[in-house]
């Protein structure tokens, strides 16, 4: 699908490194993982179109968890800018996405927590930092379940 068909810079990848991430959040953490992984699987699970989709992002509304808001633009392309984005604090930490078609889904935590304790023999943010890097590789299942509303 081409959104218009003169623009070259709409349709670019939504692929982005561990590195890429780091770079544009500051360092790399498991929130920003977390955040990309469930926007780019919500942006390819809808139509590729970000400007079809919008995020409603459920967090304490602090870092670390806040931190979620910055990897969900990266994955799903909603944006603060676009304004189809918002956080809604809550004491827990989902997603939702809603296409413009009507179709809606909800991303909660999945079970990748249970392997924090891999990564604590290092120093914290250095843990941190490695746990995060293993979530981008983990299946999307393990990091997050998926709800059809």
């Amino acid at each position: 699908m081409k959104w218009h068909e003169s623009c070259r810079y709409m349709e670019l990848s939504r692929e982005y490194t561990v590195e890429e991430l780091a770079k544009f959040h500051g360092h790399l953490g498991p929130f920003i993982v977390l955040g990309y992984r469930m926007g780019r699987f919500a942006l390819q699970h809808f139509d590729n179109d970000p400007f079809a989709l919008f995020a409603t992002v459920y967090c304490s509304g602090k870092p670390p968890e806040s931190c979620l808001i910055d990897g969900v633009q990266i994955g799903s392309g909603c944006t603060f800018g676009k304004r189809n984005i918002e956080l809604s604090v809550s004491p827990h930490i989902s997603v939702m996405f809603r296409h413009a078609d009507g179709g809606a889904i909800l991303l909660k935590q999945g079970s990748y927590l249970s392997r924090r304790s891999e990564f604590d023999n290092v120093d914290k943010e250095l843990a941190l930092e490695n746990f995060a890097e293993a979530m981008y590789s983990m299946p999307d299942q393990e990091l997050f379940k998926v709800e059809e509303l």
